[in-house]
């Protein structure tokens, strides 16, 4: 979630999102959506034991979108958070980038409380057994960040590591990608905070962090650049929007190294999506393994290009695709 101020700063710079060249690529579309148009950014999706599916975003006080299929039609059914967080920060009646997940048998989301371009900024979680609206329990503040740390406290993701230890990644700006070590609860913080990604070119345009284990790798997958308020006649140099990149490590602690063996702490990264087509700015990625196929899908949100008013991001929309591991490295396949 990219604040309003580092937006100006970095349209006006004119950035480089990373160090090394950003390659063209053809990328595949993604599945598309039955039904009427509903918002997502920052999309977290799990699927139930049952088969159905639970769409969480940013805004709508963690907002809840269910469907029985990946194509639609999906229907808003609520929030997380509808009496707002109890964590006492500005912002906590508009929930960011909440991530959800199964463990103990019992459905965790982190999600964040901020406001745009303050380091005033806390990681709380609620927890449900089912997922559905008026389930969630709202346990506070997990963590937090203040003014002049290195880091920002927003865009949490919840990991498993090689021990079987809880490991919270998150950072959004600023230093960027920083993770700290959960107790066995879940909810409390037992380590200071470590890097795992920096991109060194102002205004240090990363957040989004997410882990994924896939054979004997983990993954990082972080967005970089511009996420949103774009204005169509005045968008950042091509390039400098949000896309995604990837590192991968044996330890979910990093070193975190890309296809060409850079560390993600010092510019690394490989490119695994980024706009093309009816596509523009995709980000805020996760990746689920739909109980159905059997197969891991990658989920972002994008502003579709074509919306009716162009890039405007409050039509910011979901984005579902394939992956193809077969490389060792995540390739992006039609649904």
């Amino acid at each position: 979630m990219l604040s309003s101020s580092i937006l100006s700063l970095a349209v006006g710079a004119c950035l480089t999102v990373h160090a090394h060249t950003t390659p063209t690529a053809g990328f595949p579309e993604p599945l598309p959506i039955k039904g009427p148009f509903f918002f997502v950014h920052d999309p977290s999706l799990v699927q139930r034991d049952d088969g159905k599916y639970f769409l969480f975003t940013t805004h709508d006080k963690a907002g809840i979108i269910t469907a029985d299929n990946l194509a639609g039609p999906w229907t808003e059914v609520g929030s997380i958070l509808p009496n707002n967080s109890t964590i006492q920060l500005p912002g906590r009646d508009d929930i960011w980038a909440p991530d959800v997940s199964l463990h103990n048998d019992q459905f965790y989301a982190y999600y964040s409380v901020s406001t745009f371009g303050s380091q005033n900024s806390g990681i709380g979680l609620a927890i449900s057994k089912t997922m559905e609206p008026g389930t969630w329990v709202d346990h506070g503040r997990v963590f937090n960040s203040t003014t002049g740390d290195e880091f920002n406290a927003i865009d949490p993701n919840l990991s498993i590591d090689e021990h079987g230890a809880p490991v919270l990644t998150f950072g959004s700006f600023w230093d960027n990608i920083f993770q700290v070590e959960l107790s066995k609860d879940l909810k409390t913080v037992i380590s200071s905070p470590m890097q795992v990604s920096f991109n060194s070119t102002p205004p240090n345009p990363e957040e989004g962090s997410f882990i994924w284990k896939h054979d004997s790798f983990y993954y990082l997958f972080i967005s970089s650049g511009l996420c949103c308020g774009f204005v169509a006649d005045d968008l950042p140099p091509p390039g400098n929007e949000y896309k995604v990149f990837v590192g991968r490590s044996k330890s979910a602690h990093g070193p975190f190294l890309d296809k060409n063996g850079r560390d993600m702490r010092e510019n690394g990264g490989t490119l695994v999506l980024g706009s093309h087509g009816n596509v523009y700015a995709p980000g805020g990625q996760v990746i689920f393994t739909d109980k159905k196929t059997k197969k891991d899908v990658f989920v972002y949100h994008y502003v579709p290009v074509n919306s009716p008013s162009p890039f405007d991001d409050s039509f910011s929309s979901l984005g579902l695709n394939g992956i193809d591991w077969s490389s060792g490295w995540p390739v992006l396949t039609e649904l």
